[in-house]
């Protein structure tokens, strides 16, 4: 389980299973160019007159300053890698002997359940920002989904770090801010009444019908909260005067910074979002998916170290894994929190303290372990693809605004030697 997990059972979603990376080609692309690359006619602003080593000189420290931060990053990552290492070894160091006797094969379908896990949640998400106009690359939307759970696991604040990093990936694909918002909304409702519903199974499994009431009465608050909700801002007129409010507090506390967006505007793209009933739907199949999948990858490693936990223990040593990492949000991956969750639900329905701790570090180590390898690989290679379109730009701003390229001269001094063979 990722960081993503995190929000998904509590407020919103990170992955959605939880919860929240990145070689963002094409929509990322798009809004790169659109912030100004258009370079062949004009020049940057602020680039007028300059003298071209200057500006080679400017990209040269941009490019070191992002190397800077990229080291910087690095030393964190492994600063907390080191500390978390040594907070597992306790238990890791009395799982290697089950490890050393566990049947890999059953690694690949639990590789298979992850990855299907980490899709779902880049579909939801996808999904979600379409339904304000915005349509974005699954792959784009996959990218930014493994790179959000690599910070959200690997650096201090947990999901709340990968919910940040996913929003900027937004804004860069051109979503306004009400389509940010619908969208982390969305994906958070969706995710939580999707984990209502796995748990309503596990209780059904058990027998025991009521907590499944109980279970079936906080689905139906959530979705007639959601529907007040929707109701309500469809009637911006009802809204107007406690959101200007709002506003004005706002702009008090900020002393007077000027305002981005006014109360009428926000309402007013609030109001012209309408989902259908489908979008609803399809969402939260999505969402179903992507739990579903996330607790099959333990129920796999769980069979690859011998454990044999009943399809409910499993479950519920899942659910009490998921909400730990929402009780201490905060904490990368909610490492400690959750293993102390799953090994000890998964001991209490009869399997030994040692296979347990191994199934844990087994999952632990697909998620977010190697989720965590591949979105940070991913991140790293969208910063040198832009630190590549930034020195780029750098170089075409350096070029004359009325000097001909070599293409075009070389072209003109063709068309004059053709003109001349023929008089």
């Amino acid at each position: 389980m990722t960081s993503s997990h995190v929000v998904g059972a509590g407020v919103g979603s990170e992955r959605s299973a939880g919860t929240d990376a990145v070689a963002d080609t094409d929509a990322v692309a798009v809004a790169d160019t659109d912030a100004g690359t258009d370079t062949g006619t004009r020049a940057r602003p602020g680039t007028e007159g300059r003298p071209e080593s200057d500006l080679h000189a400017g990209g040269l420290r941009g490019l070191l300053r992002l190397r800077r931060r990229t080291a910087l990053i690095v030393g964190a990552v492994v600063v907390v890698l080191g500390f978390e290492s040594v907070v597992i070894t306790p238990y890791a160091r009395r799982a290697a002997g089950q490890l050393a006797d566990a049947d890999f094969r059953w690694l690949v379908p639990a590789l298979a359940c992850e990855m299907v896990s980490m899709m779902m949640f880049a579909r939801l998400q996808r999904h979600a920002l379409g339904a304000g106009g915005l349509r974005v690359r699954l792959g784009s939307a996959a990218a930014t989904v493994f790179a959000g759970n690599a910070v959200g696991a690997t650096l201090p604040g947990g999901s709340l770090v990968a919910i940040t990093y996913r929003t900027r990936r937004m804004r860069l694909w051109g979503a306004s801010a009400v389509q940010i918002g619908f969208a982390h909304a969305a994906t958070g409702v969706l995710s939580t009444i999707a984990l209502a519903l796995l748990a309503g199974a596990g209780h059904i499994l058990t027998g025991d019908s009521s907590r499944l009431l109980a279970a079936a009465v906080q689905v139906g608050a959530i979705c007639m909260l959601t529907g007040a909700v929707l109701a309500l801002v469809h009637h911006p007129a009802t809204l107007r005067r406690p959101v200007r409010a709002v506003f004005r507090l706002v702009r008090k506390l900020r002393r007077g910074a000027v305002q981005q967006t006014s109360a009428d505007r926000l309402l007013d793209e609030l109001a012209a979002m309408h989902p259908s009933s489908g979008f609803w739907w399809r969402g939260l199949g999505l969402a179903v998916v992507n739990w579903t999948t996330d607790f099959m990858c333990l129920l796999t490693v769980c069979q690859a170290v011998g454990a044999r936990p009943g399809l409910s223990t499993t479950l519920f040593a899942y659910l009490a894994g998921t909400a730990a990492v929402s009780a201490i949000p905060l904490l990368p991956a909610g490492i400690g929190a959750m293993d102390a969750a799953v090994v000890l639900t998964l001991h209490h329905g009869g399997v030994p303290t040692s296979t347990a701790a191994a199934a844990d570090l087994l999952y632990r180590m697909i998620t977010p372990g190697l989720v965590s390898v591949a979105g940070w690989a991913l991140l790293l290679q969208e910063r040198r693809q832009s630190a590549r379109r930034r020195s780029a730009h750098v170089a075409c701003d350096a070029v004359p605004t009325g000097a001909a390229s070599p293409r075009t001269t070389t072209g003109t001094s063709r068309a004059a030697a053709k003109k001349a063979e023929s008089t």
